[in-house]
């Protein structure tokens, strides 16, 4: 299984910096490494000392580097569903664009990282070309919107094409021989599966037990401010974080008590490392490779799956699962407390006051300040209706009562 490390937190702590280090320290002691630079920028190119292409080019012995190139991606993505439409645009007298004439969109950026993302894990699973993939992202606040899109889109398909819709599909050919033009369902849903398919396959590297966050922030209030709304947004959509740096510590300083203890506090299955900045900004191989003995030692996340209060893989309390409960999708945990069930949502650092919750049919919807996920239900709280919910140590606790109504149904 080929690990990934998604490296992001505040801008301007140094991510490139990070995630680049720990490329070239883990390919030095015997992994073979690709480093994608996703975050838009060339920053990555300027670290490494050398230019990065679409296809993974080797650093130095068992280091590769590549770059995600947005404007070819968005262009492949658009040619191909201009061609599916090919006949419908010839019929109006359409002319179809030229690639020249092709510019990605606002937000296309983080999606196509992400699909990069899992065309090279797969293609590393099938050939066994990487051990470890380690991903520059964006900042904390861009990177969590982006490591939500897939479950967001898939969500918004799965309303939009359902799927006893798609037997219309079978009515397209009949009528695209009377119309002479290919029709709109068949290359709705064909391109509908493709993009279900891909976001599949995003979701199976994200949510998988090899994937973690390497999260790097820097000294100050403002950060502290920032770190908080981060750790409560990557809690929320479920993304475990490995490890913190705090990048850019005066030389021969140390990280105050408070600060400390407050990054524990919102991270709290992380190792922490405070990194000292140098006279020089390390730049190349050897020199990142020095700054990378500052850094943690990365940590397998697969080995303390289902441990942890919000790890991908949940569990379900032996009371509850005694009751036909399923494991939450979302990987929360339930428990029982009585004739109560009650869902632990960990969202470390969140405040009451940008806490907002609702029940919409077989989901939870929970917002966090900018940030929200749908939760969808287990089979057991569908069957139940919301007590109450509260706030506590960093955990939101919702408590569900049987519907006497509903319960005994399956």
């Amino acid at each position: 299984m080929t690990r990934v490390v998604l490296v992001t937190g505040l801008g301007g702590a140094g991510r490139t910096t990070v995630a680049a280090a720990t490329a070239v320290a883990e390919a030095r002691a015997g992994r073979r490494t690709l480093l994608l630079a996703a975050d838009g920028t060339a920053d990555a190119d300027t670290v490494l000392g050398l230019p990065l292409g679409l296809d993974p080019a080797e650093v130095e012995p068992g280091l590769y580097a590549a770059r995600v190139a947005v404007r070819e991606e968005f262009e492949r993505e658009f040619l191909l569903v201009q061609e599916q439409l090919g006949g419908i645009l010839a019929l109006f007298g359409v002319d179809p664009l030229d690639p020249e004439e092709i510019a990605a969109v606002p937000g296309a950026t983080d999606a196509l990282a992400l699909r990069v993302l899992a065309r090279h894990v797969r293609a590393a699973d099938d050939a066994a070309a990487f051990d470890l993939v380690v991903v520059d992202m964006p900042p904390a606040e861009q990177a969590v919107l982006a490591l939500a899109l897939p479950e967001t889109l898939a969500r918004y398909l799965d309303r939009l094409l359902p799927v006893e819709r798609q037997a219309a599909r079978g009515l397209a050919p009949i009528l695209a021989v009377a119309a002479g033009v290919p029709m709109p369902d068949e290359w709705v849903y064909a391109t509908a599966r493709r993009v279900i398919a891909e976001l599949d396959a995003v979701r199976a590297v994200l949510d998988g037990p090899g994937t973690s966050v390497r999260f790097v922030t820097r000294p100050g209030r403002v950060a502290a401010a920032a770190d908080r709304r981060a750790a409560s947004a990557l809690a929320l959509y479920g993304r475990p974080v490995g490890d913190v740096v705090v990048n850019g510590l005066a030389e021969g300083g140390t990280l105050a008590h408070d600060r400390a203890a407050a990054l524990r506090a919102l991270f709290p299955d992380a190792e922490t490392a405070a990194v000292a900045v140098g006279e020089d900004e390390p730049l190349g191989a050897d020199a990142l490779a020095g700054f990378a003995e500052t850094l943690p030692r990365l940590v397998d996340p697969s080995a303390a799956a289902g441990d942890a209060v919000g790890d991908r893989g949940g569990s379900v309390s032996a009371g509850a699962e005694r009751e036909g409960a399923a494991e939450p999708e979302a990987g929360f945990e339930v428990e029982a407390d009585g004739d109560r069930l009650v869902l632990l949502v960990p969202l470390p650092g969140a405040e009451r006051g940008e806490l907002d919750l609702l029940r919409r049919g077989d989901e939870l919807i929970v917002t966090v300040g900018a940030y929200r996920r749908m939760l969808p239900l287990p089979s057991a709280l569908r069957r139940c209706t919301i007590e109450g919910a509260g706030l506590r140590g960093g955990v939101l606790r919702v408590r569900f009562v049987p519907d006497p109504a509903v319960w005994m149904r399956r």
